[in-house]
């Protein structure tokens, strides 16, 4: 018996096979029959673009046609995420927003190996002279009743300089914005809460992770104990007991909880990368804030996500707001974008009895994101 015909259906089977495979993209895209994880991280999907005589002869239009077509393409986060790994695995590229991947997988910003270097060094007249605006600016506010206080952040390239990969290392390390307006601090008399340090010189005895791997910000048992510290600082500044949060237990977890594994997972890839085991602290709060408790505005950057979120405001700092990057005002933001831009300074200061700048030392060298000018500006400080 002949295996011609076998072998010519095998060939056509084979054929229709990889037909099928090349349609299924657009089947996908059309019927949508195999529910896709959407990308995480910054990434959003560009909108299906207008078609105008204007757009059509100029060419935007086809180019953002295509654009549109290539990412509403059926399994289209998938490919990515293949991608993505391919280039992480074998050419150790991470493809995501200044994410540098160091070594044993630790994951860094390129900001917070540039602080931890001394490579966005302000210099020391420039640091002098933030200094002693801000010191006129505490004082101020300390005639009118308020505290003003500064909470370095503990970075992650300052925290895990080990893992930093060697093409980014420096043989010298130069004077750092965080070394430096701790110095002037000191001198002029500015009121600072030091974590960065404080997180440093617990590394080695903490009982848990104080930074994941796959996370830029501290861990979320870093964060409980940052709580804790903050807590304590408001309640002796005030001369007033606050709430404060009672521990029921600690969760351990091999695989990142939360915001511990934020720059890992905006990163797309197919296989999560192994992490610490790390600790996640479920409490509740001793009783609810009742009238008299301090209010304390935090104005910070992203490392107060995380304290915001686990109802830090809310119950502890009778519910305080949160000027994210001195630009928007949380919660009230969560619904109608309100602006800091757009407020009465002194009316918003003059509802807190503590006012606190959470900064790490990424930021540092945009200190207090604009809130120096606004309140040098508002008490005619020069």
């Amino acid at each position: 018996m002949s295996k011609q015909p076998t072998y010519k259906r095998l060939k056509q089977a084979v054929f229709a096979l990889i037909i099928g495979l090349l349609f299924l993209p657009m089947i996908q895209h059309k019927f949508s029959f195999y529910e896709e994880v959407p990308l995480k991280g910054a990434y959003e999907l560009s909108p299906k673009p207008e078609l105008t005589k204007e757009s059509w002869f100029s060419g935007e239009y086809q180019e953002a046609q295509d654009k549109y077509m290539r990412e509403h393409t059926g399994f289209y986060p998938g490919w990515v995420r293949l991608y993505n790994q391919w280039n992480y695995t074998f050419f150790n590229i991470a493809h995501a927003k200044d994410v540098i991947r160091g070594k044993e997988d630790y994951l860094y910003e390129e900001s917070y190996i540039k602080a931890y270097y001394g490579m966005d060094f302000l210099g020391e007249n420039r640091i002098q002279d933030i200094t002693r605006m801000w010191k006129a600016i505490q004082d101020t506010l300390e005639g009118k009743g308020i505290k003003l206080t500064v909470i370095f952040a503990p970075g992650k390239a300052s925290f895990y300089p080990e893992y930093i990969p060697d093409q980014y290392k420096r043989d010298i390390r130069g004077n750092t914005n965080y070394k430096e307006f701790k110095e002037q601090f000191i001198r002029q008399d500015v009121s600072y809460i030091d974590m960065h340090s404080w997180f440093e010189s617990m590394k080695k005895k903490s009982k848990y992770p104080l930074f994941p791997k796959t996370g830029i910000h501290w861990s979320a048992y870093g964060q409980y104990l940052a709580v804790d510290s903050i807590r304590k600082y408001v309640s002796h500044n005030c001369k007033t007991s606050i709430p404060y949060f009672v521990l029921e237990k600690m969760v351990e977890s091999k695989r990142p909880q939360r915001d511990d594994d934020d720059i890992g997972s905006g990163m797309n890839l197919l296989f999560g990368i192994p992490d610490l085991t790390l600790a996640y602290p479920e409490f509740h709060p001793n009783r609810k804030p009742k009238k008299g408790d301090p209010k304390v505005l935090v104005i910070g950057d992203s490392f107060y996500w995380g304290l915001f979120n686990s109802t830090v405001s809310a119950t502890l700092f009778n519910d305080g707001e949160f000027w994210y990057y001195n630009e928007q005002i949380y919660p009230a933001s969560y619904t109608k974008e309100v602006l800091v831009k757009d407020q009465d300074l002194d009316k918003k200061l003059k509802e807190n009895k503590v006012v606190f700048l959470l900064i790490t030392d990424a930021n540092l060298s945009s200190f207090s994101f604009g809130f120096l000018q606004m309140a040098a500006k508002e008490y005619g400080i020069e």
